[in-house]
Order: C-alpha cells, then sequence, then structure tokens
C-alpha cells in the first residue's frame, strides 16, 4: 500500500512547560521559541496547584492576551485577544464546522469559564482544518511572546502551554522515512 509513498497528516501536541502563576500576579509573559513548519495553536490549561479535580480547568482572571510572533506585534489580534473572545476562539478551534451548534448542549459560556477553561490562541491562517494552514514560526529566538494581563487571584494557578502543529508522517517503500512538523 505504501510503497510508492504516501503521507499521512495529523495534529501533533507538545507540552511545551508547565509554569506556576503567584496569585499576586497582574501580567505575565510567557514565549513560546520552537520551530514549527504550521503552528495551528497554543493552548493553555488552568489548574489550581492543589488540584482535587482532574478534570477541571479554573479561568485565572485574564483580561487580555498581547502577542507579538518573530518580533510583530498584534500579529493576529490587531488589538489583541479581548475576554469576551475567549469562549468563541475556543470554541472555534476545538469544535469541527458542523459540530458548533451540538458544541453548545456540552459547554455554556458559563460552564467554560468556572470548569472547562482553555484559553486557546488560534494561529491558523483559515479558519478550516486543512493541514498546513498554520504559522510558520521560523525564529526561536524571539518566536511567539504572550502578554498575558490579568486580576490577582485568590490562590496560586498552575499553566500548562501546549503548542499545536499540523505534522505528516512521510512514507516510502513501505517503512516510514521522516516526520515534519
Amino acid at each position: 500500500m505504501y510503497s510508492t509513498g504516501r503521507s499521512l497528516s495529523y495534529k501533533h501536541v507538545t507540552l511545551m512547560r508547565t509554569s506556576n502563576w503567584d496569585k499576586d500576579l497582574t501580567i505575565v509573559n510567557e514565549n513560546i521559541n520552537i520551530p514549527r513548519k504550521s503552528m495551528s495553536a497554543i493552548v493553555l490549561l488552568f489548574t489550581s496547584k492543589a488540584r482535587t479535580n482532574s478534570e477541571e480547568y479554573i479561568y485565572p482572571n485574564i483580561d487580555k492576551v498581547n502577542l507579538t510572533i518573530e518580533g510583530v506585534p498584534n500579529a493576529v489580534f490587531s488589538q489583541g485577544l479581548p475576554k469576551n473572545r475567549f469562549f468563541e476562539e475556543a470554541k472555534s478551534f476545538f469544535c469541527p464546522m458542523c459540530e458548533k451548534s451540538m458544541a453548545d448542549e456540552f459547554m455554556s459560556i458559563s460552564r467554560f469559564f468556572s470548569s472547562g477553561f482553555a484559553l486557546v490562541i488560534d494561529l491558523r491562517t483559515t479558519q478550516d482544518d486543512t493541514t498546513g494552514g498554520g504559522r510558520k514560526i521560523v525564529n526561536t529566538q524571539s518566536g511567539v511572546l504572550m502578554e498575558i494581563k490579568k486580576q490577582a487571584t485568590t490562590a496560586d494557578v498552575q499553566c500548562n502551554i501546549f503548542v499545536v502543529s499540523d505534522a505528516l508522517l512521510n512514507f516510502a517503500n513501505r517503512d516510514l522515512s521522516s516526520i515534519q512538523y
């Protein structure tokens, strides 16, 4: 089947790092400096440091996120990503077009902010699942810098930063020849 050579596309998810945010922080700078041919998204999941529920992700009072990509400020959102767009960004990334109405049954805005929060920075140049539609990040010196403005919280927060990329498994002569992401 793969004797002539084939490529299979998939989403590659990397846990970039886990950082701890002090409850009194109001501005947090996170830098993602890993090269990718097609970075689809950056996803941040937040938990309390004294985690008791493995399915609960908290909202750490984020007001706005500003992005600088390879030295270019506001490369994705001209005025930054405000709080009122967090739910729509997560929904557009995680829910395929045909399932958006069905997704409303399982995740409401109130549930999103109370126990299912994920900060999603969608870097795709098109709003569909086309492979290779993400941002090309080559410069590992500057990469992606996120400036997160937030209000103080009642407890320390643990932040898990994931990078989602388009990837290819390349086969030639029935063997895996390379992996690209």
